[in-house]
């Protein structure tokens, strides 16, 4: 059976490797206009690298975040598990740079490898337009660099003239919301065969739709619940079945009563009412921690981080099991920070949330979340978060805890002995697993 698959980029070669100058590059930019490339390459020779990428980097993004709203504004909210968005908004609005990324690599807009290219010439670019005045007249992006850069950018995004996005799962999508799915349908038997990230993002759509739809694409949307949910929820992960719970909850507290009939018809079929929250205390923890990620992402992060941190913290001593997999995952982010270092102040704040976290809760962040959890997964690829990671792990005795997820047990692993490349390898592991279904 054919599954949902992130589309994969051509291996055409965009830049050649006889492209050696600034000129050569930026004549393969397909996406920039003549005069774009007359300053950049002018700036280039000048020796001017960072107003060349500044430059190029807003016309990366803006290309990026183009074709990335061509599969509507609200899928990509609900990729990001973002509510209140509608179609009307502007993709500038919701998504960061690092955001634009993520998912671009998510929907086969771009491979790994340049995904991975395009976050360092992000962060290579946030790094200097953040120094403070004495190091900036002291520290350059060199030639060497800044044509890395230039090359990162044209080969990821600016050198397609058209970039092609994941059809099938967007086509998928609008049948959620648009047609009622048999179980045996061929697309149920489609997402049962692929990788764990359409389950979640299939969740997700489902719950949104639910939210938000009224009439026969709401009658299409809970059939359809009735037939995913009980088809997914063997595979499904806590964060997921908290997702499920949480809205049912939240339908009941709006006297939303169609919507209500319809979760509670799909929770009895799988028993999980387990998973709906008595209240929705956990609301407060994850926008606090929705917060800190947007700080954590976006422009001066050093800086914003401690604001959103403080505030997390003074929201209680307990995090409710429903917030665990958005709370551990934004205070880690900022523990581990980036591999340029970390904000001291929001790490000091996080670390001390991070210690009164009890096993129980640890365990089940490390058993239920953390394999999916790809923004802390991918820090590891980088040598100072991967540092930090041992640190606060051993420091706080977690490399100690039973885990039975594999690949986290093998983290742990190699983690409590210091194994620096064992725990890149691994990490990189958990991240395939999560886009790549085994064959």
């Amino acid at each position: 059976m054919t599954a949902l698959s992130i589309w994969q980029t051509t291996s055409t070669e965009i830049v050649p490797a006889s492209a050696k100058t600034a000129a050569a590059v930026a004549s393969c930019a397909a996406q920039l206009g003549e005069k774009d490339k007359r300053q950049i390459v002018t700036a280039f020779q000048a020796g001017h690298y960072e107003i060349a990428l500044n430059h190029l980097w807003g016309k990366t993004i803006s290309a990026l975040k183009k074709e990335l709203s061509t599969v509507g504004v609200g899928l990509l909210a609900e990729m990001l598990g973002r509510s209140g968005v509608d179609e009307d908004d502007d993709v500038d609005d919701i998504l960061t740079s690092k955001d634009a990324i993520r998912l671009a690599e998510e929907l086969g807009i771009v491979n790994s490898t340049d995904a991975l290219r395009l976050r360092h010439t992000y962060e290579l670019i946030m790094h200097f337009s953040q120094l403070e005045m004495e190091q900036s007249d002291t520290e350059d992006i060199d030639s060497t660099e800044a044509m890395a850069a230039l090359k990162a950018c044209v080969r990821g995004v600016l050198g397609r003239p058209k970039i092609e996005v994941a059809r099938k799962f967007v086509d998928f999508r609008n049948a959620l919301e648009g047609e009622t799915l048999s179980e045996s349908d061929h697309r149920v038997e489609m997402l049962k065969s692929s990788p764990y990230f359409f389950y979640k993002l299939t969740v997700s759509v489902l719950l949104n739709a639910a939210r938000k739809n009224v009439g026969a694409s709401l009658e299409h949307t809970l059939a359809n619940i009735n037939v995913l949910i009980p088809a997914m929820w063997k595979v499904l992960r806590d964060a997921e079945r908290w997702q499920v719970g949480h809205c049912y909850a939240e339908a009941y507290s709006d006297g939303k009563t169609t919507v209500v009939g319809g979760l509670k018809s799909a929770l009895l079929k799988v028993r999980g009412f387990d998973y709906v929250p008595e209240n929705l205390r956990s609301d407060t923890f994850v926008k606090a921690a929705e917060a800190i990620i947007l700080a954590h992402e976006g422009l001066n992060n050093f800086y914003n981080e401690p604001a959103p941190v403080k505030h997390l913290q003074r929201l209680g001593t307990t995090i409710p099991t429903p917030a665990v997999p958005a709370c551990m995952t934004a205070l880690l982010s900022v523990v581990l920070g980036n591999k340029y270092g970390v904000s001291w102040s929001a790490q000091s704040e996080a670390t001390d949330i991070l210690k009164r976290v009890t096993s129980d809760r640890w365990q089940y962040y490390l058993n239920n979340v953390l394999s999916s959890d790809v923004r802390v997964l991918r820090k590891l690829a980088e040598d100072r978060p991967r540092s930090e990671w041992i640190k606060l792990l051993s420091g706080l005795g977690i490399v100690d805890i039973d885990v039975k997820t594999k690949g986290v047990s093998q983290l742990l692993v190699h983690t409590k002995a210091n194994d620096d490349k064992k725990i890149e390898r691994t990490a990189q592991r958990l991240v395939d697993d999560y886009y790549v279904k085994a064959a």
